[in-house]
C-alpha cells in the first residue's frame, strides 16, 4: 500500500468517527431543542436531517474502509464514489474527497 493510500485510509477514518459522532450530537441537539432549551441557528426540524445525513456518511465511510481493505478492487470502485458524494460535505468531506480523487488510488504516484 502506497503512502497516499495510506493516508487517505487514515482520513477517511478520522472522518467516519467525525461523522458518527456528529450524527450523535445532532440528535441530542434535536432531543434538548424539543424542550426549548437550546437556540441554534437552524430550523429545529432541519437537526434530525442533517443526523441522519451526517450517519449516512459515517456508514458508506465504515463500508469503503472494510471493502478497501479485504476487497481492493470493489474498494477502489467505491472510494472513488464515495469521492465525489463527500464532495458537498464542507470543510472535511471535501478535503478528503478531493485528496481522494486527486492522490488516492492511483498507480503513478
Amino acid at each position: 500500500m502506497k503512502t497516499h493510500d495510506r493516508i487517505y485510509s487514515a482520513a477517511l477514518a478520522v472522518l467516519g468517527v467525525m461523522a458518527a459522532l456528529g450524527s450523535g450530537l445532532l440528535l441530542f441537539l434535536a432531543g434538548a431543542a424539543t424542550g426549548g432549551a437550546v437556540h441554534t441557528h437552524l430550523p429545529d426540524w432541519s437537526l434530525p436531517w442533517v443526523a441522519v445525513i451526517n450517519f449516512a456518511y459515517a456508514i458508506a465511510i465504515l463500508i469503503t474502509l472494510c471493502a478497501r481493505r479485504f476487497k481492493p478492487e470493489t474498494g477502489r470502485v467505491l472510494s472513488r464514489i464515495l469521492n465525489w458524494a463527500l464532495l458537498p460535505a464542507v470543510p472535511g468531506g471535501t478535503v478528503v474527497g478531493l485528496f481522494g480523487l486527486l492522490r488516492a488510488d492511483r498507480k503513478g504516484s
